[in-house]
């Protein structure tokens, strides 16, 4: 009876033992993705996302670990369209644009607003527009969807035969502002 009773409690804790590795495994290999959805303010398309940093840093010092940041990351790069810095405010407003490759080869255009505070650094991206070379060579100029015709909810239900294209903007615009968001927690 001694060892059965052994064996059984041994049993219980290799299984415990086994069940907090695994879930160890599955909580490190997360990412946390600061945006899933899309939201719609106003009729507006906006993201916003809270990122908590360092107590140990003034928010002098965070500002001044933005615009190091800032000024790396778009010095030289043709697609920036412009940078703002509010000194006061702790502030800066980039206007950018980025390549998207899926579903088709275009440009997204969008403006983000990142300041500082004691408590952390807030991210705002608004202003999102697409744009995409006509196929048919119909017009010179490419064609300039807006980001709440194709990647809201509700455009996308409303989608019919571009439902799958639209999906694909959406994943790409959401995993472009997800790698901003890493981008800028990582500074900190």
């Amino acid at each position: 009876m001694d060892s059965f009773i052994k064996i059984k409690i041994m049993r219980r804790f290799i299984i415990t033992f086994s069940l907090f590795v695994a879930t160890l495994f599955v909580a490190l290999g997360q990412v946390d993705k600061a945006f899933t959805t899309v939201t719609v303010v106003n009729g507006k398309v906006l993201f916003e996302q809270f990122i908590p940093v360092s107590q140990n840093l003034s928010s002098n010092q965070k500002y001044q670990l933005l615009q190091e940041w800032a000024k790396k990351k778009f010095a030289g790069n043709p697609m920036l369209a412009g940078i703002r810095y509010d000194e006061a405010a702790r502030t800066i407003t980039v206007s950018n644009r980025t390549e998207l490759q899926n579903p088709e080869k275009m440009v997204m255009s969008y403006r983000f607003d990142v300041s500082v505070n004691n408590a952390g650094c807030m991210l705002m991206v608004r202003d999102i527009s697409y744009q995409v070379n006509q196929s048919n060579a119909a017009s010179f100029f490419p064609k300039v969807y807006t980001a709440e015709q194709i990647i809201t909810d509700q455009s996308l239900n409303n989608a019919g035969s571009e439902a799958e294209w639209r999906k694909a903007v959406r994943r790409e615009t959401l995993q472009t502002l997800n790698q901003l968001a890493a981008e800028l927690a990582a500074i900190f």
